[in-house]
């Protein structure tokens, strides 16, 4: 990052024209969840990452399994 500063080119230029619009989410009612599933990598193996994140309070939950089963997902 010092050597782009001291020749002048460390900041991205401007974009000409139009900026995007930013979108605004669209409002959920509270208890609305969104729910993934993710693999992890550890050195003791890999786990998988089950979470679930309210759209309105922003709330989540996170659970860590070594399988993920249809009965697993449909528990959590």
């Amino acid at each position: 990052h010092r050597c782009l500063q001291r020749h002048g080119i460390s900041r991205l230029p401007d974009v000409e024209g139009d900026k995007p619009a930013k979108k605004k989410f669209k409002s959920y009612p509270i208890g609305y969840f969104h729910i993934d599933v993710a693999e992890v990598r550890t050195e003791q193996g890999k786990l998988h990452m089950f979470v679930a994140i309210d759209r309105t309070s922003k709330f989540a939950f996170v659970e860590l399994h070594e399988k993920a089963t249809t009965a697993i997902s449909r528990d959590f």
